[in-house]
């Protein structure tokens, strides 16, 4: 469970005080390392070169994995440190005694010897009993946990030592890499020799959020959470060459809102998996390395580990007879929604105060463009949106298109659209076939044209790397969104229909109950509206509440 996660939430990150380009090995000419130590240059000693530059390390085991990272980042190292990966608080000394002198952390493994062999050391480092291959006339010392721990202090110049409770677990991983991290500190585990890898319920990402990440580092590497033989080998390596270690969620790459923090400023060719590799597309690692996330926190509109419900005041800004939105400003719109937003998180939702502004508005008579919808100047919301920018607040844009379509109005406010809280609304009632009249018919619209503003918000979004967009129609009568069934579904965006009839509470709930029938294996989500004036009685935010499905979505006329 991702709450179990968060209570040892802890973002894994390796700085160097010397970053370097991880496409390239650290040995090509003499140089002091992080802890103090000399890297020999490879003509001193003719060592090997392997190259890499994928953007993905994964061979399928820690200790594969850990041999790809030394092949591909040392020409020739000084020292070399072994541990196994079977006792972890060894593996942690192993990991700091490796970051001190600079060199490679190897597991266990067939080529191991063979990786050794071409590094050329001049000193191996085994932690515990291991017994492994090595090329004869290995210089080998042997060292106990406590041992490694004072090896890498003595190497660091450090008398800090953190000692850890007596238990194997994510604390142990968390605190050696923060002492990998700060470079002037040692973690001692206190357990007795053969400490086992953190229980099942480690199998949910633990280590996603906490240390500061320092900016401008040349490499990120994204790795399992769950899986700390790779987090503490990749740490202790990539020490060496200034990499950014971040604990991610393989199976959920946005789920944690503290991984996206902890890329701002990165770009996506920075970013390189190492062990587990999920199915990551341009799109998500372009939202990661934007670190621009929704009201709320997040990447997703109606969010993760807690739900979001939006609260949202409708209208237009410049008068009050369009909706409560238009009785007063911006801040004291907020003021006055406050106690909604209470009342609407009694059933455990986190609540996004929300402005529905009419972007463009339905016209009586034909207007200049004979479209019977007048389209507002995006200057004519500036306040509003700067407001919703520094509070927190989600903005959606609600349209009117008369005679027009969909698509071609939603194209005028493609400036507003491109910020991250802004999104769409869609409004059949007042989309007008070519002779109709506002109030003489109720409109309706194809879903075939609603399809059309999908795929363009989507692809707005997906090319500008923005996090979800909601797009909202909505609905009062069957015939008003026509072949609603087909309905396009884009990950990019979170689709909500909303019931906004109004009217005596059982008329609106019987249209709640026919409209939402049948909708439950469907990818939209339902929302609801109330009216101060128009509705007899305003439902209370309990009757709302007590809707089947639950609204996620509320707002207020």
């Amino acid at each position: 469970m991702k709450t179990t996660a968060r209570l040892l939430a802890l973002t894994l990150v390796v700085i160097a005080c010397s970053p370097g380009d991880t496409n390239e090995t650290v040995a090509g000419s003499s140089s002091t390392s992080p802890g103090g130590s000399t890297t020999s240059t490879d003509s001193e000693r003719d060592c090997v070169r392997i190259t890499g530059g994928t953007n993905s390390i994964s061979t399928g085991s820690a200790a594969g994995d850990a041999l790809f990272l030394s092949g591909e980042l040392f020409i020739c190292a000084d020292e070399v440190v072994v541990a196994s990966e079977s006792d972890i608080n060894e593996l942690a000394a192993g990991a700091q005694l490796a970051a001190a002198l600079g060199g490679p952390l190897l597991l266990p493994h067939p080529q191991l010897a063979a990786e050794i062999g071409r590094l050329k050391p001049k000193h191996v480092h085994i932690i515990g009993e291991l017994d492994v291959a090595l090329p004869p006339g290995s210089d080998v010392s042997r060292h106990s946990l406590s041992q490694a721990v004072d090896e890498a202090m003595a190497v660091l110049g450090t008398a800090e030592l953190v000692r850890l409770p007596a238990q194997a677990d994510a604390t142990t991983i968390i605190e050696t890499v923060g002492a990998i991290t700060s470079g002037n500190r040692v973690v001692f585990p206190q357990t007795s020799p053969g400490g086992t890898l953190p229980d099942p319920s480690f199998d949910t990402p633990a280590i996603v959020a906490g240390l500061a990440v320092e900016t401008g580092a040349r490499s990120v590497w994204l790795v399992d959470a769950t899986d700390p033989v790779t987090i503490l080998t990749a740490a202790a390596t990539g020490h060496a060459v200034g990499a950014q270690v971040v604990g991610v969620d393989a199976a959920d790459i946005l789920g944690y809102p503290e991984v996206g923090a902890a890329l701002t400023s990165q770009t996506p060719e920075t970013l390189r998996f190492i062990g587990a590799v999920p199915e990551t597309g341009a799109w998500e690692l372009a939202q990661l390395v934007n670190g621009v996330q929704l009201p709320g926190g997040g990447y997703t509109i109606l969010g993760d580990d807690k739900p979001k419900r939006y609260v949202a005041f409708y209208g237009h800004p410049s008068t009050s007879a369009l909706g409560v939105l238009g009785e007063q400003g911006p801040k004291a719109t907020l003021n006055r929604m406050a106690p909604f937003l209470e009342d609407y998180s009694a059933d455990g939702y986190q609540t996004i105060p929300t402005f529905e502004i009419m972007a463009s508005v339905a016209a009586a008579a034909a207007t200049d463009d004979g479209d019977y919808s007048f389209e507002w100047p995006i200057s004519t919301f500036d306040k509003w949106i700067e407001t919703a920018a520094k509070n927190d607040v989600y903005v959606i844009l609600d349209l009117q298109s008369g005679r027009e379509d969909f698509l071609s109005q939603a194209k005028l406010y493609k400036e507003l659209l491109l910020l991250p809280y802004v999104g769409l609304a869609l409004d059949p009632e007042w989309r007008l076939k070519p002779d109709e009249i506002h109030l003489r018919q109720i409109g309706r619209v194809d879903a075939a044209e609603v399809n059309k503003v999908v795929d363009w918000l989507a692809d707005l979004v997906r090319d500008n790397g923005l996090p979800q967009k909601m797009l909202i129609v909505h609905q009062f009568r069957e015939f008003m969104i026509q072949d609603r069934s087909t309905l396009k579904e884009r990950p990019e965006l979170q689709m909500i229909l909303q019931m906004d009839g109004q009217g005596p509470i059982a008329t609106k709930d019987t249209t709640w109950a026919v409209l939402t029938k049948g909708t439950e294996d469907k990818h939209w989500r339902w929302g609801w509206k109330n009216f101060f004036d128009e509705d007899s009685p305003t439902p209370s935010p309990e009757h709302t509440l007590g809707k089947t499905p639950t609204p996620v979505f509320v707002s207020y006329q």
